[in-house]
């Protein structure tokens, strides 16, 4: 056990080194820059551009400042990927672009709203490193509100995201499936259209295996070393999206985020770190996915942090890694080695916290899920039918029957689940239904009457050292009990007869 928690506690050593990391640059970066911008943006003009975009295309020189005063911009444009501010390596000036500071400000209670109504997305930031997006307002794009792709070392900061994803609007309940629909569009056998297409007529849309959330408030895109920090995320499909269509998305910190009430159209995650199939490394979203390939290996997402975040109310999980499987066979998705840290999660349409493996050699492998409270979440139907299914605190699946051309699921290996309160769900833990192992210790498990875990599969759940909500352990009266459906076996002893976590 002592190996074990040592490395949960490197794990969340480290998001802490790395979030102070950034906090001194943030300070180094923007504490002073009224005094070092060179470019301001206002709508009345006095000597500043009136609209962002024109702000962005006079930049010169590598790490300029540009301080948007409050009012509210928009913009007009007739080619894909339109965006109230489009940061790109593709525009004339865009070796000059790295290092740009994008500064909203706020005066006597009023903010910058960047208004993508009938735009793709409020900010688009592709092939840039070393941007940063602090306080702006990014509200009413047809996809993300805030898009970054194919860049290293960007942060974003106390934003507001909301109201975005609206295309999907647009197409819902339709096609054959109909939409919100997993099906790409062209797919062989099915008259799948684009669920959410790009504002422009005759734009590339969306990537293909985005196609059902519009990809979120925040998206990062084949994205790495970056942070997203003090957003306040809100009314979108989805929160914050990290993907590796283009190239690994790594070494990410997701950090002191609200990200709720994410239920357009149904709503998906709070913050969702899945695998997809991937397209050449070229493809931005001006372009759309270039070569997408469902059999291929995908690029990776791996040693993210999300730490110390709000995730309350979504429409799906509140946090997720996902191996999807994409269109059949598409097997070989990587969604391995995160960190889900410190969180609140709570009264989400489905689990609480989720890792999922949909397909043979995909790989959701030594993730931690470390430290967070998690109540009165919401049931998975792939896991536990019902209408609805059965509430879960904290589920691992690895799916052994998905059918639809997909082989079983591969066993997730080498999970740690550590020093979690979980409370009000039917199920605590969940876990099945191939032969999936999982570590789980100094945890809170307040179901009470309710499983405390539940194994579904044929491995091994080494529950050692947890507290089951009363002295006596699992199954005594008043604690929560232990669920063996299909011939694996939980540990339960030694249990802990008092809470990790006492009552505040």
């Amino acid at each position: 056990m002592a190996g074990l928690y040592a490395i949960a506690r490197q794990f969340r050593l480290r998001a802490i080194s790395v979030f102070v990391l950034e906090a001194v640059l943030t300070v180094l970066l923007l504490g002073g820059s009224q005094a070092t911008a060179n470019v301001c943006v206002s709508p009345k003009g006095n000597g500043c551009f009136i609209t962002i975009q024109a702000a962005i295309d006079s930049v010169s020189t590598p790490n300029t400042t540009i301080v948007v005063q409050p009012g509210t911009y928009s913009a007009t444009c007739n080619s894909p990927a339109c965006s109230v501010a489009t940061i790109s390596s593709a525009a004339p000036n865009g070796s000059s672009l790295t290092g740009l500071i994008l500064q909203c400000t706020r005066k006597e209670g009023q903010s910058a709203i960047l208004d993508a109504t009938s735009l793709d997305h409020a900010v688009y930031v592709s092939g840039v490193n070393r941007v940063t997006i602090q306080g702006c307002i990014a509200a009413n794009a047809a996809r993300e509100g805030i898009l970054v792709e194919n860049a290293d070392n960007v942060h974003l900061v106390a934003n507001e995201v909301k109201e975005n994803d609206q295309a999907m609007g647009f197409t819902v309940g339709k096609g054959s499936p109909p939409c919100p629909t997993f099906v790409s569009p062209g797919t062989p056998g099915t008259g799948a259209i684009q669920c959410c297409p790009d504002a422009f007529s005759g734009g590339p849309g969306n990537f293909p295996e985005d196609n059902d959330d519009c990809g979120e408030g925040i998206h990062l895109r084949g994205v790495s070393n970056s942070v997203v920090e003090g957003n306040w995320v809100h009314d979108n499909i989805g929160g914050i999206l990290l993907t590796d269509e283009t190239s690994p998305n790594y070494n990410n910190l997701v950090v002191n985020n609200n990200s709720s009430n994410n239920r357009l159209f149904g709503g998906d995650c709070g913050v969702t770190l899945p695998s997809h199939s991937p397209c050449s490394p070229t493809s931005t979203d001006a372009s759309g996915c270039q070569g997408f390939n469902p059999t291929a290996q995908a690029n990776g997402v791996f040693h993210n942090e999300v730490v110390d975040n709000v995730l309350i109310g979504n429409g799906a999980a509140g946090a997720g890694v996902f191996a999807n499987p994409g269109a059949p066979p598409g097997e070989a998705t990587l969604a391995y080695g995160n960190l889900i840290a410190d969180n609140v999660v709570k009264e989400n349409g489905q689990p609480g916290i989720a890792i999922h493996v949909h397909a043979a050699n995909g790989n959701a492998d030594n993730n931690v899920i470390v430290e967070n409270v998690v109540s009165g979440n919401g049931g998975d139907a792939e896991a536990v039918p019902g209408t609805p299914p059965p509430g879960m605190g904290i589920e691992v699946l690895s799916n052994a029957s998905l059918g639809g051309g997909f082989s079983p699921a591969s066993p997730i290996a080498g999970t740690i689940i550590s020093q979690n309160k979980v409370s009000n769900e039917d199920f605590d833990l969940w876990v099945g239904n191939t032969a999936t192992n999982v570590r789980v210790f100094l945890n809170d498990l307040l179901g009470r009457g309710a499983s405390g875990i539940a194994n579904a599969g044929s491995g091994t759940v080494t529950a050692t050292d947890d507290y089951w909500g009363c002295p006596g352990g699992p199954g005594a009266s008043g604690c929560s009990s232990i669920s063996n459906t299909s011939g694996g076996t939980v540990i339960s002893k030694p249990f802990l007869s008092h809470p990790v976590n006492p009552e505040d």
